[in-house]
């Protein structure tokens, strides 16, 4: 039996719907597969999940353009870089644990956070696949530890593409939806 673990970040989110789509489509095509399909804040910190989705959805309601301008900016994300990296190592030892006791065939990640930090720590025999969700693909995105990218479309690809993918790291699927 196949064991798949699918992360997201946000429950009620886009992002949280997608992975459950991911989940219903594996499950009609490979019924026997086991699923684990887990909120990667809530699993490694819940106190900072709570803080960082209070945040997050404050901003997005209140002022999506201040988000915007965070979250695809060159010179935020190397600013912050020092900061991701520090979660990531504080995050990697209960994401460890979660690998090798559920022992997963592949990891699929509906947002660049949970998929960058099972890129820093996922043994690599163990395919990583990053779903966007998103129409275009952002700088946190970008990972050479991430096996496959799955994308809305062709622009999506070409933008992973001039980051720096490979074309056959790249499947244009479209975003995942609910049957």
């Amino acid at each position: 039996m196949k064991r798949i673990l699918i992360m997201y970040i946000t429950p009620h989110s886009g992002h949280h719907q997608a992975a459950q789509a991911v989940e219903e489509g594996i499950k009609r095509v490979y019924p026997t597969t086991e699923i684990l399909n887990i909120d990667a804040f809530n699993y490694t910190n819940p106190i900072l999940e709570k803080v960082i989705n209070r945040s997050y959805i404050g901003i997005i309601k209140r002022r999506p353009e201040v988000w915007e301008y965070l979250y695809d900016n060159p010179v935020i994300f190397h600013k912050v870089k020092k900061w991701r990296q520090l979660i990531h190592r504080f995050n990697s030892p209960k994401l460890r644990y979660l690998l090798d006791n559920f022992k997963p065939d592949a990891v699929i990640c509906t947002q660049a956070f949970p998929c960058g930090m099972i890129a820093d720590c996922k043994p690599a025999d163990i395919p990583l696949i990053g779903v966007l969700t998103d129409y275009m693909p952002h700088s946190y995105w970008l990972n050479e530890r991430v096996d496959f990218y799955v994308v809305s479309s062709e622009k999506s690809e070409q933008r992973l593409k001039q980051g720096g993918i490979e074309e056959e790291r790249i499947k244009t699927l479209g975003i995942p939806v609910h049957h």
